[in-house]
Formats: C-alpha cells, sequence, structure tokens
C-alpha cells in the first residue's frame, strides 16, 4: 500500500448539464452518467503520496483521471485500474475503445466491467470506433445507460467538461450541440474529450474527418484541453490555433489494450512529450487558475507532469 497525505477538501460541484441539449449549469453533489446510477464520492479523494507518484503535494481543484483504449483479452486492464483505484478520482474519463473487439454486452461483462466496473457511478465516457463494431454502440449504450445522445456536458467545479461522439463527426445535430453549448458557457474553462485524435504522432495518424469539430472547439478561447484516445500510447501536445493561445491536446490511449510504437516521435513541431511502450493513466486536477497533471505508469513511475495557467 502506498503511503498517502491529504489535501485541502475541494467542493464537490460535478453534474450532468446535459447529454443532446442546450447545457444549462446545475451543480450538484455526485457525477452522473446520463441514465445511469449515481453514487456520492468523498469530496476529499486522498492524495496518492509517494515521492515517484505524481506531485509532493495535489493542488486544490477537481481531480480526475483519464484513459482509453482499455479492456481486452489477455489486457493489463486490471493494472490501470489498480491505478484508478489508489489514485481516487472524483471522476473517470473514459476516452473510447473501452471493450474490445467489439463493445458488445458480452465484452464489456468479460474484458470491461470485472476491473472497472467498480468506477462506474464516477464514470464520464466517450464511445470509440470499437463501440461501433456493435450496432449503434448498443454494448457501450447499455452498459453505461446512453439512452439518446453520445455527446454530453459536465461540470467539474468551474471548470465545463464536454465528452463528444467522434465516430459522428458530421453530425449536424452534434456540431449544433457544440456550439451552443460552448455559447451557453463562455467563460468557464473548457475541456473537451473525444476518440479519435485530429493530429497524432501515433499509428493511426492524424484523423482529418475531426477537423470540422476541431475547428469549433479551437477558435473557443474557453477550450484548454483537449484528450483523445485511439492510438496506444500517450502524447503530450502544443497546437498552435490562429488568434489564441496554444491548446494542449494529450493521447491516453493506454487503458490495457495492446500497446503500439510511436511513428513519428519528436519531429512535429507540436510534441511536448512522448511516452510509448508504458501502460497508465492521465491523472488532472482542474483549478481556478491552472490545471496540474501527471501520467502515472503501472510500473509507478511519473513520466510527464506539469501546471499550466489557464489566463
Amino acid at each position: 500500500m502506498l503511503p498517502h497525505r491529504t489535501r485541502r477538501a475541494t467542493a464537490l460541484g460535478s453534474a450532468l448539464l446535459v447529454a443532446g441539449g442546450v447545457a444549462i449549469v446545475a451543480p450538484t453533489t455526485a457525477p452522473a452518467v446520463a441514465g445511469a446510477p449515481t453514487a456520492a464520492m468523498s469530496p476529499s479523494p486522498r492524495a496518492v503520496g509517494s515521492t515517484n507518484v505524481g506531485p509532493a503535494a495535489i493542488p486544490a481543484g477537481f481531480h480526475l483521471v483519464a484513459v482509453g483504449d482499455v479492456a481486452r483479452a489477455g489486457g493489463a486492464q486490471a493494472r490501470t485500474a489498480a491505478l484508478v483505484r489508489a489514485h481516487e478520482p472524483q471522476a473517470l474519463l473514459l476516452l473510447g475503445d473501452l471493450a474490445y473487439d467489439h463493445g458488445s454486452s458480452s465484452d464489456y461483462a468479460t474484458y470491461y466491467a470485472p476491473p472497472y466496473g467498480a468506477f462506474r457511478a464516477i464514470s464520464w465516457p466517450v464511445p470509440g470506433n470499437h463501440e461501433y463494431g456493435t450496432t449503434n454502440a448498443a454494448g457501450y449504450r447499455r452498459y453505461f445507460g446512453v439512452t439518446g445522445a453520445t455527446w454530453w456536458a459536465r461540470r467539474a467545479g468551474t471548470w465545463l467538461v464536454i465528452g463528444l461522439d467522434s465516430e459522428q463527426p458530421a453530425s449536424r445535430t452534434q456540431r449544433a450541440w457544440l456550439i451552443r453549448t460552448l455559447t451557453a458557457n463562455h467563460g468557464h474553462p473548457t475541456v473537451v474529450l473525444w476518440h479519435r485524435p485530429r493530429v497524432s504522432s501515433g499509428q493511426h495518424g492524424n484523423a482529418a474527418d475531426l477537423q470540422g469539430l476541431y475547428a469549433v472547439v479551437a477558435k473557443d478561447r474557453d477550450v484548454k484541453l483537449l484528450l483523445w484516445g485511439h492510438d496506444h500510447d500517450y502524447q503530450r501536445m502544443s497546437l498552435a490555433v490562429r488568434g489564441r493561445a496554444p491548446i494542449t491536446a494529450m493521447v491516453v490511449g493506454t487503458g490495457g489494450a495492446e500497446l503500439r510504437p510511436v511513428t513519428r516521435p519528436s519531429s512535429p513541431r507540436w510534441n511536448k512529450r512522448v511516452i510509448a511502450g508504458k501502460y497508465g493513466v492521465l491523472d488532472l486536477v482542474l483549478g481556478t487558475s491552472s490545471f496540474t497533471w501527471w501520467f502515472t505508469s503501472t510500473d509507478g513511475a511519473v513520466g510527464d507532469r506539469g501546471t499550466q495557467s489557464i489566463a
């Protein structure tokens, strides 16, 4: 068991704003997934206090863990689930491709639920391409209780978190909802997540069909962070955008599926940190004036960490 240090209690201000409609801010005391069971979490999760795990003192803010590309036969999902359990986040961002190979109810029951089922009440998921290996992502919908749109918005303290469906990139309904939601929440620092990266140095490379959604979020100055999966590696990027500060984007496809090499590890100018061949999870603390991150691999090493101002 790792030693722990306590950190200052943070109010748990997370709520489902909307799935598929205009977002209305309505804080509550329990994270929620649309249509799925909810359960309150401790408002003061323990900080992992090893000198090699996370920052020496976790700052005040809303604490999330993010990971994608998780569970398959012979995968490492139990090892990354152990990290999630030890880090005790207030919410778990799931970046798609959660149950291989087809995202069926059987895949979820056999591979995903045994290690990750304990986090269902705090899970904020988006679907990936493997979820659509089952018609209409039916296994994903059934497991997480999603009955309507697969895109959603939630509050995490003072931040807005938006989840999108990268497998419906041409959906006018999703795009219009995204624009309305960003407009209705102007002034709130925002995290946006979806599965397939618009830009990546991994095996799959860039997803040109996501340019439409990317263009919407990139021009909104409230959007401070993008999170993606799909490529089975960890990447942190700084993406230049005309007329505004660069956007930090991270790929966290390290949840348990087979790891893959990074094909362009250092040449693209946007790369800031690339880690291949390591399973792990990304911790995020969303504060009032900055966000802090650290990527912990299942061997206990922190391979990337930092704090970025949101001014």
